[in-house]
């Protein structure tokens, strides 16, 4: 998955911040992913491998976090946490045809286990297909059973007018208007210490720059190292 240059900075400042604190690596989360993606479009099937990178690291100002395509610094917050970020659009993704950066700001809420439900308000970096967007992203633990992890997935988008013209997606007038939304159900399966294989499968809707839009399915395989 492309990164913007501003994802590389915090990259490399969290790796530096590692070699002075290597000592305290209870603050530290990073695992390094890679994912075959494939999903129903309105051209057909497509499907991608997309490397990833989680990473939180924190101190006591804040949490420096990357992940999946974005960068930025988390503040904790009544009954979950706040973060104002940079994040990457992949075209394959889209459906929009271009890749694009945007500035994201998002109030998320804690849930059991480690989950997370978060909202959050982006807009375009850049004069080319402007617009803003409404998104929710959700990391939902279920639990273990017979050794495996389970956990839900979701993520999805409103679009305002602006961008929904920039992109050629499909317009019925002024507001915001749903862009995409998708659900995965996903089984984490430990290979050892470090290492997991992961499955999922689920559904997608999502605007298309053909003026349509598709609703089907998505399926996931990867491996997942953490530390």
């Amino acid at each position: 998955m492309p990164r913007p240059p501003a994802l590389a900075s915090l990259f490399c400042l969290s790796l530096t911040a590692l070699s002075c604190h290597a000592d305290d690596v209870k603050d530290l989360d990073l695992s390094i992913s890679t994912e075959l993606m494939t999903r129903q479009t309105s051209y057909g099937n497509s499907s991608r491998l997309q490397p990833s990178v989680d990473l939180q690291y924190r101190t006591r100002f804040g949490a420096l976090y990357v992940q999946d395509g974005e960068g930025g610094w988390a503040l904790p917050a009544p009954a979950g946490w706040v973060s104002l970020g940079v994040a990457n659009e992949p075209a394959w993704s889209l459906g929009g045809g271009v890749s694009q950066s945007l500035a994201l700001a998002r109030y998320g809420f804690d849930l059991p286990r480690d989950g997370s439900l978060s909202f959050g308000y982006a807009s375009r970096i850049g004069d080319s297909h402007p617009g803003q967007l409404l998104v929710a992203t959700l990391d939902a633990p279920l639990g273990d059973w017979m050794g495996q992890k389970f956990s839900v997935l979701g993520w999805a988008s409103l679009a305002n007018q602006k961008r929904r013209l920039g992109l050629n997606h499909h317009d019925d007038g002024s507001g915001w208007q749903l862009e995409q939304s998708n659900l995965l159900l996903v089984m984490s399966h430990p290979l050892s210490r470090h290492w997991t294989l992961d499955l999922g499968a689920g559904s997608r809707w999502a605007a298309e720059n053909t003026g349509e839009h598709t609703a089907g399915w998505q399926t996931l395989l990867g491996f997942t190292w953490k530390l």
